[in-house]
């Protein structure tokens, strides 16, 4: 996971990352775009795909964290503390669930036919 902080060390560093097959279009606040385009500046190594995505990637992760747990199901008891492990059945649960199907009709779009979900 990107931890928006850990940017500016990830753009100074070699690209890993894949792109997915469909090109995604959109416009954007006058601020923003000019915020972008700074940073783009600034790491002139990365492209701006890149950069937007690095982004995009921090901004997810800070909302998923900011879900709330609602509690669902019992599961079970935790075997070293005894305490009673329960299901997630907020927004944090759907969004997982609707991100790995997302994911996995992405992938298998893109040719992999045995995709592992993005969440366990």
């Amino acid at each position: 996971m990107i931890d928006s902080t850990d940017l500016p060390k990830l753009w100074a560093a070699p690209d890993n990352s894949r792109l997915t097959s469909k090109q995604y279009s959109f416009r954007l606040p006058v601020h923003v775009a000019a915020k972008l385009a700074a940073l783009c500046e600034m790491y002139p190594q990365r492209s701006r795909t890149e950069i937007v995505g690095d982004l995009l990637a921090a901004a997810l992760q800070e909302v998923e964290k900011g879900f709330p747990f609602v509690q669902g199901r019992y599961l079970a008891s935790d075997p070293e503390t005894g305490k009673e492990v329960f299901e997630d059945s907020g927004p944090a649960a759907r969004f997982r669930d609707l991100a790995n199907r997302h994911y996995l009709k992405i992938e298998k779009a893109m040719g992999n036919d045995k995709p592992k979900p993005l969440y366990g």
